[in-house]
C-alpha cells in the first residue's frame, strides 16, 4: 500500500513538473525533502529559480523579473525545519527559536503579521522581522505539517522595496499546497 501511494505521488510530481515546464506562465515549483513535499507558484512578475539557491540549500528561490537572485533588492525562498530535531517538535518552538536567534544576533525587532490561508486551507503564521543594524526586512510564513515546519520567506535590503513586495509574498504563501509526508530520498549506493 505504501509503495502504491509513493508511485501515485511520484506520478503527480512528474505531471506537475511536466505541466510547469510546458507552460512558462505556471511557474510552479515542487519542493521536496525527506518526509515532505509541497508546491508553490511564483507570483506574477517574479521568476522561479531552482538553481541559484542550491549552494545555500534552497531548492526554490524567487526574484523580480529583470533581476537575479544575487542582485535583487528583494527575494523570496522556501525552506523547512524537521520536527525530528530536538527543540523543533512544534511550530511554536520553531518560531520561538527563530525570534530568539534573530534578536540575539541582530539589533532587531519582530512583530506579528496577519495570518494567511494557503490554497490547501492551512494557516500560515506570519512574522515580520526588522534588522536595524543591517537594515534588512523580512516576512516569514510558518506552516505546520506532520514532519516539518515549512518557511516561506521574503527578504529585502530596502524598506520601500520590501513594502512593494509584500503583495507578491502574500500571493506566494496563498499558492502553497502540501503534497505528502510520505516522500523519501534514497542515497545512491
Amino acid at each position: 500500500m505504501i509503495k502504491y501511494k509513493t508511485i501515485i505521488v511520484f506520478f503527480l510530481l512528474l505531471v506537475i513538473v511536466e505541466i510547469s515546464s510546458q507552460e512558462d506562465s505556471l511557474h510552479t515549483a515542487v519542493v521536496y525533502g525527506n518526509d515532505n513535499s509541497f508546491a508553490v507558484k511564483a507570483p506574477k512578475g517574479w521568476v522561479l529559480d531552482t538553481k541559484s539557491g542550491l549552494s545555500s540549500g534552497l531548492y526554490a528561490v524567487f526574484f523580480p523579473e529583470g533581476s537575479s537572485w544575487a542582485k535583487a533588492i528583494s527575494v523570496m525562498y522556501c525552506n523547512t525545519a524537521s520536527k525530528k530535531a530536538k527543540g523543533n517538535e512544534t511550530i511554536d518552538e520553531v518560531i520561538k527559536y527563530d525570534i530568539d536567534r534573530f534578536k540575539k544576533e541582530q539589533d532587531a525587532f519582530v512583530y506579528d503579521g496577519e495570518n494567511i490561508v494557503t490554497s490547501d486551507n492551512k494557516t500560515a503564521i506570519i512574522k515580520n522581522f526588522y534588522d536595524n543594524k543591517n537594515k534588512n526586512y523580512e516576512s516569514v510564513g510558518y506552516i505546520d505539517e506532520e514532519n516539518v515546519v515549512v518557511f516561506l520567506v521574503l527578504s529585502s535590503r530596502e524598506k520601500s522595496d520590501y513594502e512593494n513586495s509584500l503583495k507578491s509574498f502574500y500571493e506566494l504563501v496563498r499558492s502553497y499546497y502540501y503534497l505528502t509526508d510520505n516522500f523519501k530520498i534514497e542515497e545512491k549506493k
